[in-house]
């Protein structure tokens, strides 16, 4: 599939009709607010203004709820699906002709924690899931958002966000053993498992490489580091670096069963069609960030070369 496959006329069709009705959702009750205040101040009953501008705000409350849920959440639902499906599915496979893209899919939360690479929380979600073949790389992406929900004593409800942006999943050429985890400074709430309450078959532990430069942007951690050093070569530590002064955010680096983890903490949802503007430049940008964030990460770690091979 190409851009000319693409009904650009059937996607403007559709972010229209999606714009005007978020603009409806706020304009009709605020007017209706702004009615009752204005008859509030000009009515004779002035008893009767503060019970007419209460059931205003309670009406304009009400109509949000159901208007978002029935109407417009359907049809952005619609335009968000025919936008990923179509537009941004096109320019994928212009890179990677073979990428299978699942926008409401995403990697099981079980899967993730099951890598001990993060700290899971108590909310998770993930979508945009993209599967295919880059230079001879399997790999899978999606985004990711892991939250943790808290209440105080008082009722008062706090959320810590631990990832909000994409995971990628790159398959190795080569077997390795290594437990090893590159963690760049300011990536916050990964699992470490360096603690004296961690089995000890599992329990990582920090370790330096000779790279003072490197030593200065990640930490590290591992369970041998005979291994560790097989797999962190000059050539990967470099590769890493020069990823992490291009990436949009701060990132975490985990082999793990013959696996190349790396999470992206970009703060932001990714692939997400705009509504106040038609698709321009700047989207097709954005898209294009996000297929260079696979394949820069082929292409800067050679992990087309095999060089994961410890023996």
């Amino acid at each position: 599939m190409t851009n000319n496959d693409v009904d650009m006329n059937t996607l403007e069709s559709m972010r229209k009709k999606v714009m005007i009705l978020s603009i409806c959702e706020w304009a009709i009750p605020l007017a209706f607010i702004c009615y009752a205040l204005i008859r509030m101040v000009t009515s004779g009953y002035s008893d009767m203004g503060p019970l007419m501008l209460f059931f205003s705000f309670f009406a304009a409350i009400v109509f949000v709820a159901v208007f978002h849920l029935l109407v417009v959440n359907k049809s952005l639902k619609a335009y968000r699906n025919y936008y990923k499906t179509t537009y941004v599915y096109s320019l994928i496979q212009q890179v990677i002709p073979d990428a299978v893209y699942q926008p409401e899919y995403g990697f099981p939360r079980e899967m993730i924690s099951q890598t001990g690479l993060m700290s899971m929380g108590n909310i998770y979600k993930s979508e945009d899931y993209i599967r295919g073949t880059y230079n001879n790389v399997e790999f899978e992406r999606s985004d990711i958002l892991i939250q943790n929900e808290t209440q105080d004593s008082e009722g008062h409800t706090q959320t810590t966000t631990y990832l909000k942006g994409r995971w990628m999943i790159f398959e190795s050429n080569k077997d390795f053993t290594a437990d090893l985890q590159i963690i760049q400074n300011g990536f916050s709430f990964a699992r470490k498992r360096t603690g004296i309450f961690t089995k000890k078959t599992e329990r990582r532990h920090a370790f330096k490489t000779e790279d003072a430069q490197f030593n200065k942007m990640f930490k590290c951690f591992c369970q041998n580091e005979v291994e560790a050093f097989y797999l962190l070569t000059p050539g990967v530590m470099q590769g890493l670096m020069s990823l992490a002064s291009q990436s949009d955010g701060k990132i975490m680096v985990g082999f793990v069963d013959n696996k190349l983890h790396v999470a992206i903490h970009s703060r932001k949802d990714h692939l997400e069609p705009p509504i106040y503007h038609s698709p321009n430049d700047s989207d097709i940008m954005e898209i294009q960030k996000e297929i260079d964030a696979v394949t820069s990460f082929v292409k800067g770690m050679n992990l087309d070369r095999q060089i994961y091979k410890y023996s």
